[in-house]
């Protein structure tokens, strides 16, 4: 009996070993698959051409590769991070409402709304927020596109006639200038431009023979404009702004707009037959910060000055902005 208790006893053990060893394979491939599971799911989150990341207690601890490059950052610098702040400060009160909306709403709903790079580059972001749970607490799931060099954005940001930036374009890079002029302590000059009696020409030879003089003029206004973070926008009619970076001293300016007169020079062709066309202009300047620090204001300033140019009907065809002018 005593042996056949051991034997049973014996058995039992083989038994309950060969049952763990299952157990443990079977933990094993377990722990395997969710691994490869794991694998599969982030590259697929790296490889998504939207930006997604997730956000828990108001820190980033997911973002993928797409959403990194947005926001021109690494995921380890982004991980622990609030996102707030890396969206364009005019915008943050619109991404907020958006968010709690449609939150409360229970509805897949999308805002657009700007960010600002590490760069000091703006963004056009379209975005969508939805509820998940990880590790039981509520988190929030993101989903972003970069609308930026999208052919929307392209269509809603460009001169159609003349495909420079527009007055949209032109107040985004204008604020974007700003921001990085004001963290590096550097100056900004901001050119208004408007031609001369530009509405004799259309009234003497027709809106077709006008569109096509002021393609021209834009052609060698941006033959000028060179630099890279120099920006050049038609903003209506025959009014062009230029944004000249980086300014350390007036007499570049004056340098700059000297160049600028040089180049008109030579009389345009225009119409058939050919019609040669001496184009002349006005041009304001405001300086940021000592004539603004906003865009509006910048914009307002400098069409005053060139406002002041028209009227004072001298040779100096450009003057600088100031405050104790009667026109200020």
């Amino acid at each position: 009996m005593p042996r056949n208790g051991s034997f049973e006893i014996q058995c039992s053990l083989e038994k309950a070993l060969a049952e763990n060893r299952n157990l443990k394979l079977q933990f094993d491939a377990t722990v395997r698959q969710v691994h490869e599971l794991n694998s599969f799911i982030r590259l697929l989150l790296n490889m998504s051409p939207f930006g997604i990341c997730i956000v828990q207690g108001g820190r980033l601890i997911f973002s993928n590769k797409t959403f990194c490059d947005i926001c021109g950052c690494s995921s380890s610098e982004l991980r622990g991070i609030d996102p707030l702040p890396m969206v364009f400060p005019e915008d943050r009160d619109h991404v907020q409402n958006s968010v709690r909306s449609s939150l409360e709403e229970q509805v897949d709903s999308f805002f657009i709304f700007r960010v600002l790079t590490r760069k000091d580059a703006i963004k056009w972001i379209l975005g969508s927020v939805n509820v998940i749970h990880m590790n039981g607490k509520r988190a929030f799931l993101g989903n972003f596109v970069d609308l930026t060099e999208g052919r929307v954005m392209q269509l809603a940001y460009s001169d159609p006639l003349t495909g420079l930036p527009n007055r949209k374009l032109m107040w985004d890079r204008l604020e974007q200038a700003m921001v990085s002029a004001k963290r590096r302590s550097c100056r900004l000059a901001l050119l208004f431009v408007d031609l001369d009696k530009f509405k004799d020409i259309n009234d003497a030879y027709g809106h077709k023979t006008g569109d096509q003089l002021l393609a021209q003029v834009a052609d060698r206004l941006r033959s000028a404009v060179r630099r890279e973070n120099d920006t050049l926008a038609r903003i209506g009619g025959d009014e062009f702004l230029i944004l000249l970076t980086d300014v350390s001293q007036r007499t570049d300016i004056e340098n700059f707009i000297r160049l600028l007169f040089e180049k008109f020079r030579p009389c345009l062709q225009v119409g058939s037959p050919p019609l040669e066309v001496q184009v002349g202009f006005s041009v304001g300047v405001a300086l940021y910060p000592e004539h603004g620090e906003s865009a509006d204001v910048l914009i307002h300033h400098a069409d005053l000055a060139m406002y002041q140019v028209k009227k004072a009907r001298g040779e100096e065809k450009f003057c600088f902005f100031d405050a104790q002018s009667p026109t200020a």
